[in-house]
């Protein structure tokens, strides 16, 4: 009996633990409490999978989104989280494990490229795309590289849509502000910029007021003319610049082109708006580019400082080439003019090689171009070819010597050597008797104006031709294009310089030191030898167009400016 007690119990104990464990494991479901048979998958939000909405009109960074839905999202996550392990969760099972599917592993496709175990990286969160500085680096590598088959076969503007969206994702991305190749080095990966607003609108009440003073000053000129009663304050510092009085005749627009006083005034805007430049402006092979980006897209007015600085140097040297023409037609430069002359020239050409080295220190690929066929020309050079080509380059090819070198001669040795002839140019204009006129016997108007009407009339124009600048400035942009690429490949714009085109032309017909170098120095020389060496207009011929005494120089000179003009149409159209 006791072992038949002894088995019942043990019995009952078996089934009371046996109870006892499934009572517990029921109080769990019951509680909520998840079991095993609920965590083994968890649930994925097929939502997530869905193409993003069309919007239009899209903006660059909503096509970026449906780039990325369609290329990139499988491996990158739906939100640029990478390749986690929660995301691969959505793949269909055969294809979990993405590094024995043989599209990942090493055994890849061609064309494609293997990840590693860690994944395919995530684009999105602090520290991410740290290999990369600004959007331009970014999209050059997406362009390159993605997507996973084929590598590479991105667009620029796909690559540039992606790049906008993942500046989205990380809060970079700039609201109505499209990316591409001339203003990517610009935007910052890691940190956000604040683009400046339009200068359109201060710059047209800018206009505006200078049109009204503009106004003013024609009424104040046409009353000063009607009113020979008028007397004059004491004269100051500018009215020194000018001689006591000139005659009335010669002082008309119409004979003077009021081009001595422009080319003054557009050197001065080029001082000021250089000065403004340069302190943004970084003179490295890495960072020029990107600082004139800067310059254009963050800097307030930054753009319409760089345009007025370009377009005011061009405006230069067609104002300087007029006056030069001009001297030449009304035989201005006779004696004692001549040596004055030379200087009008020898600044002309300053000026030129000013607006050039100017152009290099863009250091994009617009002007790589150029550097290359420039400095090749100097190795032209019989005998000394080599050692100029050294003392301008600075090695054997264009690098950081070379930019620092052009930096240099067009901070200091071009603007000091144009400042210097332009005050020797004014000086002589001066000590030579002012503007060219028959002497007084033989002037048939006897009529003078004052240094207080010149000025007048001067600061009139100086005002009108500010206004047209402006508005040009505002407007028609400068030239830029993406900074120099290490690739070594000539992709940018294969033309040189309007000014210059007619060389480029000239450099088709045959040898490079004949044409490039040779025939533009014979040009500069017979134009500087025009007054020594050909009659010159007589006295009382001076003060008119067209004098017959110069006749033979001014239809050689003539004949060289329309040659030029020539060429550089042709170049213009040819590409």
């Amino acid at each position: 009996m006791p072992r038949n007690l002894a088995f019942i119990i043990i019995i009952i104990l078996v089934f009371g633990a046996i109870f006892a464990s499934t009572s517990v494991d029921a109080s769990a479901v019951l509680q909520g409490t998840a079991t095993a048979t609920f965590q083994v998958t968890p649930t994925f939000d097929i939502a997530r999978l869905v193409q993003p909405p069309t919007v239009y009109p899209p903006a660059q960074a909503d096509n970026g989104a449906q780039t990325y839905w369609g290329m990139c999202m499988a491996c990158h996550g739906d939100h640029g989280q990478g390749l986690t392990e929660e995301w691969r969760s959505s793949f269909i099972p055969d294809e979990r494990d993405c590094w024995k599917s043989g599209c990942h592993g090493s055994d890849h496709p061609e064309n494609s490229f293997e990840i590693l175990k860690a994944g395919a990286p995530a684009l999105v969160g602090t520290g991410k795309l740290a290999r990369f500085s600004n959007a331009f680096e970014l999209s050059s590598y997406i362009q390159k590289n993605m997507p996973l088959f084929p590598a590479g076969s991105l667009t620029s503007e796909e690559a540039w849509s992606l790049t906008a969206y993942i500046l989205q994702l990380n809060d970079r991305q700039q609201a109505n502000f499209t990316l591409d190749n001339i203003n990517g080095s610009v935007i910052p990966i890691h940190r956000n910029v604040n683009l400046p607003k339009t200068p359109i609108p201060a710059s047209l009440i800018l206009i505006g007021i200078l049109f009204l003073v503009a106004i003013g000053l024609n009424l104040q000129v046409k009353q000063k003319q009607a009113d020979s009663t008028v007397v004059f304050a004491k004269p100051n510092f500018f009215h020194h610049l000018h001689p006591p009085s000139i005659p009335a005749e010669q002082s008309r627009f119409r004979y003077t082109l009021g081009a001595g006083g422009l080319a003054v005034f557009l050197s001065l805007i080029l001082l000021i708006t250089g000065f403004l430049e340069m302190y943004y402006y970084i003179p490295t092979p890495n960072q020029a580019a990107i600082s004139v980006e800067t310059i254009v897209f963050l800097v307030p007015f930054g753009n319409l400082i760089r345009n007025l600085h370009y377009w005011a140097a061009q405006f230069l040297v067609v104002v300087m080439t007029i006056h030069l023409l001009r001297v030449i037609l009304t035989g201005a430069y006779a004696p004692p003019r001549r040596f004055n002359y030379l200087l009008g020239l020898a600044l002309l050409v300053m000026i030129l090689l000013l607006d050039f080295t100017g152009y290099v220190l863009r250091w994009d690929e617009g002007i790589r171009w150029v550097l290359v066929v420039g400095a090749n020309l100097l190795k032209t050079i019989p005998w000394i070819g080599e050692g100029v080509h050294q003392f301008v380059i600075g090695g054997s090819e264009a690098g950081a010597a070379t930019l620092t070198r052009i930096y240099a001669w067009h901070i200091f040795g071009l603007t000091l050597g144009a400042a210097i002839l332009i005050i020797w140019h004014a000086f002589r204009v001066r000590r030579d008797g002012g503007i060219a006129v028959p002497l007084p016997v033989e002037r048939k108007e006897k009529n003078r104006i004052t240094r207080f009407d010149l000025l007048s009339r001067e600061v009139l124009v100086m005002t009108i031709a500010g206004v047209f600048l402006l508005f040009f400035s505002l407007f028609i942009p400068s030239p830029i294009s993406q900074p120099i690429s290490d690739s070594g490949i000539l992709t940018g714009n294969s033309q040189a310089p309007w000014f210059f085109l007619w060389v480029q032309q000239l450099l088709k017909l045959g040898d490079p030191f004949v044409f490039g170098v040779l025939t533009p120095v014979l040009v500069i020389v017979v134009l500087g030898l025009l007054p020594y060496v050909l009659p010159n207009a007589k006295s009382e011929e001076l003060g008119h167009w067209f004098t017959p005494g110069n006749r033979v120089a001014q239809m050689l000179a003539a004949f060289i400016i329309l040659i030029i003009l020539v060429l550089t149409f042709l170049g213009s159209i040819s590409g």
